[in-house]
């Protein structure tokens, strides 16, 4: 989390008002009429925990920091947090409340007017919501005042870091994850899980498990104050303690990628690490980060950058979290870096090895230094060991018993504290290197190209490990409900059972990713089936991200997604049944367009426009669609409409503006100018294909088969013409029969042609759409539009390259 620099003072006067003005509540309890403003905080009814906004400010930043809800234990000093609501939304700002709103308890920002955070409840039966801290530390959401209410939603289901006794973890799911960083707690990059097979705790970095606790659990049991239960009927693990009133107990997911059970006493009033898993921190993957020796025979803390190198986070010594960098840059291309030896190491993992006969030493140091890439080296027997600027230094550890390896660390001559202790080693090359230049220089050359192949190779095959990882989590597909959770698993088999073997008579589209069908799960429910076909561009990434995306995406106005299989080849997403299926199969055809009546038309305008104000403002996720269009609006039996195919989206940060990518993937006719040409993204391409689907719309014409006086001509250039003529009133669909409110098709005419403008700071947002939609204002006068991407014949999924030698993926982020 970057921060930028101002005033000091000024700072640090912020801070002390924050303290000044945090304000207890009298009550344990928000309702729909007692919202917690400011920083109030709440209060557990019998003094144990405490919750409200919390100030996280880096030390010497000079800014005011920023700030999300958290839950401590009152009566602990210092403030120690073990539940934050909005990880992933952290606010800069104090202006913002939480409140009960439509059955949820959110997150409010009044200075933007945003919710930054929902607990996501579909619906309450009851008008009396309330949300009671209790004093284990659960924060229940329950459908009315009375304590045995039923509960919509509980903090013990989303945990964050630490798991307080009591909580009911649920198995398939992520149990815990650290902290990004001890200032910062958004998700980091160690989590713990549950292995499904052996019952047992595994840590895990990135992906990778590198610690597990054995079979469920022998070491923690020990402890007498401690007691466990795992219950696989349920699929949940548990722990209580006994009653101690002086010792209180927490398991936490640390930052530094430890698993670890704290006891905080009344004597003591600290904190004290009582177990951790691994016994041996500098087992843990990338324990200390990249650059960074880890020592476990120290004391706190175990890590120190090597020589030329500097923690990246300075406001905790403790904290290594976000790698060591270096003093001074390499001055790649001249001869004045230099190579320190480290003795007695246990080496990085994941070099890049390579094979010699004779003269090693001289031969690994030589191909190092002549690639810019190179950082360090080491060699053993006959082979090299190259760490470069794609691999990074992982897990050096030091080895006490004078075992071990040297390695040979990279470093500009400024950096070089250590050249007397360097300098046998540099003199020895100084001798050497005049003698076998002449012959090492072709053979540098082939390791120059073998080295580049090597590191290819790498990033290849860890692009395959990682799709393959993708591939294993996705494996076990089914039905889901809103939090991702499998309801009951569906394979193959049953959806070939419920498409009737994907019969022609099942089909109900093909789209640019695969064909559409109808299926029939044993439950008698309908449903959509999406069949990526093999020669789609979508491949496991955009399947993976459609998932994830419209799991965490709930609005009336976007197509539900109930469940998703892949098997072999196959990858199929199952959606929920629209019997009036997309929008252009009634729109562009003569007969069933009649259906389409200009109050139909309004309303699917009008729900489309409020989907897509969810996507790009209203929902947790910040999306960017890039492939909207008619075929992409599905009908329910009401005809309102639902945004689909998330296949293509993007997430966009909180203040993040716009986007570039080196992939253009989506529709020609629908693509916005800037996103066309430079591949530039933005809210504004969301907005210039809802002013091409605004047109569509009214006209009934397709654009990107639009025909005018036998003329092949574009339908926004016609759209135009029309308007500065008549105001729009000539392109109107015929099928409407003149039965349509005039000033409401020219004003639905004038704001889609204030869409397709052709610089993105001309269009509006999509708020401002919605408010031109619904009033008579008088709107601003369109520029031109001269940008046209049409193509003969049917519109076209496209995916391309705007670089003809880079190619990106895309990542859901």
């Amino acid at each position: 989390m970057k921060i930028c620099n101002k005033n000091v003072l000024f700072t640090y006067y912020e801070v002390l008002m924050f303290l000044s003005c945090q304000v207890s509540f009298a009550t344990d309890t928000i309702s729909t009429n007692q919202p917690l403003l400011g920083f109030q905080t709440l209060i557990s009814s019998g003094d144990i925990f405490e919750l409200g906004l919390v100030n996280r400010v880096p030390l010497f930043s000079g800014t005011s920091g920023y700030f999300y809800i958290g839950m401590w234990y009152k009566q602990v000093s210092p403030q120690t947090i073990v539940w934050v609501a909005n990880r992933d939304s952290i606010v800069p700002t104090s202006n913002c409340f939480l409140k009960i709103f439509d059955g949820n308890l959110i997150l409010y920002d009044n200075s933007t007017g945003q919710t930054v955070w929902s607990t996501g409840v579909n619906s309450s039966r009851s008008k009396d919501v309330q949300a009671v801290l209790h004093d284990n530390g659960n924060l229940v959401l329950r459908d009315g005042s009375n304590s045995s209410a039923p509960v919509l939603w509980q903090s013990f289901d989303h945990p964050s870091d630490t798991w307080l006794p009591g909580a009911k973890l649920k198995f398939g799911r992520r149990l815990l994850s650290s902290w990004e960083s001890s200032m910062d707690p958004s998700p980091g990059q160690y989590s713990l899980e549950l292995d499904p097979k052996t019952h047992s705790l595994i840590t895990v970095w990135d992906g990778l498990s590198y610690s597990s606790s054995g079979p469920w659990d022998d070491r923690l049991k020990t402890y007498d104050d401690l007691s466990f239960k795992l219950n696989l009927d349920e699929s949940y693990i548990t722990y209580s303690v006994t009653d101690s009133p002086n010792i209180t107990y927490r398991l936490v997911m640390d930052v530094s990628g430890l698993f670890m059970l704290k006891a905080w006493g009344v004597e003591s009033k600290s904190w004290a690490m009582i177990w951790s898993q691994p016994d041996n921190r500098c087992e843990v993957y990338n324990y200390c980060g990249s650059f960074a020796i880890c020592d476990d025979n120290k004391e706190q803390p175990p890590c120190r950058c090597v020589p030329g190198f500097q923690q990246v986070l300075a406001e905790d010594p403790n904290d290594f979290s976000a790698d060591c960098e270096r003093v001074t840059k390499l001055q790649c291309g001249k001869r004045n870096d230099e190579f320190l030896p480290i003795e007695n190491m246990k080496l990085a993992t994941d070099p890049i090895t390579m094979e010699f006969t004779e003269s090693l030493g001289v031969k690994c140091g030589y191909v190092c230094r002549a690639d810019c890439s190179c950082e360090a080296y080491a060699y053993d027997d006959n082979t090299c060991f190259l760490w470069t600027t794609e691999t990074d230094a992982f897990n050096l550890q030091q080895n006490h018993a004078n075992k071990g390896h040297t390695f040979f660390l990279r470093l500009a001559a400024s950096s070089n504290s250590t050249a007397t202790s360097n300098q046998e080693h540099s003199k020895g090359r100084s001798i050497v290197l005049p003698v076998v230049l002449p012959s090492l220089a072709a053979t540098a050359a082939v390791f120059l190209v073998c080295l580049y192949c090597c590191i290819y190779s790498r990033r290849r095959r860890k692009r395959t490990q990682r799709d393959e990882k993708q591939s294993r989590e996705l494996l076990e597909g089914g039905i889901i409900d809103d939090d991702g959770e499998h309801i009951n698993n569906l394979n193959l088999h049953d959806i070939m059972a419920a498409t009737n073997a994907f019969s022609e008579e099942n089909k109900l589209g093909e789209g640019g990713f695969g064909p559409v069908y109808k299926g029939k799960l044993p439950n008698g429910m309908d449903v959509a089936i999406k069949r990526l076909s093999k020669k789609s561009s979508q491949g496991l990434t955009e399947f993976k991200n459609e998932v994830v995306l419209i799991i965490k995406l709930q609005h009336k106005n976007l197509v539900r997604l109930l469940g998703y299989c892949v098997e072999g080849d196959e990858k199929l997403l199952i959606y929920e049944y629209m019997s009036n299926k997309s929008l252009d199969v009634l729109l562009f055809d003569s007969l069933k367009s009649k259906e389409l009546d200009w109050e139909t038309r309004v309303k699917i305008v009008n729900g489309a426009t409020r989907g897509l104000q969810y996507l790009h403002e209203d929902s947790r996720l910040r999306i960017i669609h890039r492939d909207l269009k008619a075929s992409n609006i599905l009908l329910d039996d009401e005809m309102n409409p639902k945004i689909s195919d998330f296949g293509t989206a993007r997430i966009f940060g909180c203040k993040q503006i716009d986007d570039s990518t080196q992939r253009i993937i989506g529709t020609f006719g629908y693509m916005s100018p800037e996103y066309a040409l430079g591949g530039v993204i933005s809210e504004k391409s969301d907005i210039y294909s809802f002013g091409v689907l605004l047109l569509e719309i009214i006209t009934g014409k397709k654009a990107t088969r639009f025909v005018h006086n036998n003329q092949k001509h574009s339908l926004i250039a016609y759209a135009w013409d029309s308007w500065c003529e008549t105001k729009g009133v000539s392109i109107v669909d015929e099928a409407l029969c003149g039965s349509y409110d005039l000033e409401e098709v020219m004003r639905c005419i004038h704001i889609a042609l204030l869409c397709v403008q052709d610089h993105p700071k001309d269009r509006p947002t999509i708020s401002q759409i919605v408010y031109m939609l619904s009033n008579d204002n008088n709107l601003p006068i369109p520029k031109q539009p001269t940008f046209s991407n049409v193509l003969n014949g049917d519109d076209q999924q496209v995916e391309f390259s705007i670089n003809e030698v880079t190619q990106t993926e895309l990542e859901a982020r």
